[in-house]
């Protein structure tokens, strides 16, 4: 089974002998956002996923998946999945709110 993005985070954290706290300080990230990543309760954005993966210096991704990202002609594309991914989640969110009342 893959690992969450966050699940894979706090591994490279361990590996490099840190804490969440010390990690998110070198990386110039809110303590709690790099929190939620590590949670999983926030995703990284795509610049976010490649400072992480510079600074841990590390990519779990197959190369056609990192070449697809990196390549600036896709970015359109990338953006789009981002939003409707983001859409996706806020429709959910919204109705499970629904279910509730």
């Amino acid at each position: 089974m893959e690992k969450t993005i966050g699940e894979r985070l706090k591994q490279l954290v361990r590996e490099k002998g840190m804490e969440q706290q010390e990690a998110a300080v070198q990386l110039n990230i809110k303590i709690p956002t790099f929190n939620g990543y590590v949670s999983n309760k926030r995703e990284p954005s795509i610049s976010k996923l490649k400072q992480l993966a510079a600074y841990f210096n590390v990519s779990d991704l197959p190369e056609e998946a990192r070449s697809f990202i990196l390549d600036s002609a896709n970015k359109t594309y990338i953006e789009l999945a981002m939003d409707i991914k983001e859409r996706t989640i806020t429709a959910a969110i919204k109705h499970n709110k629904e279910m509730k009342r």
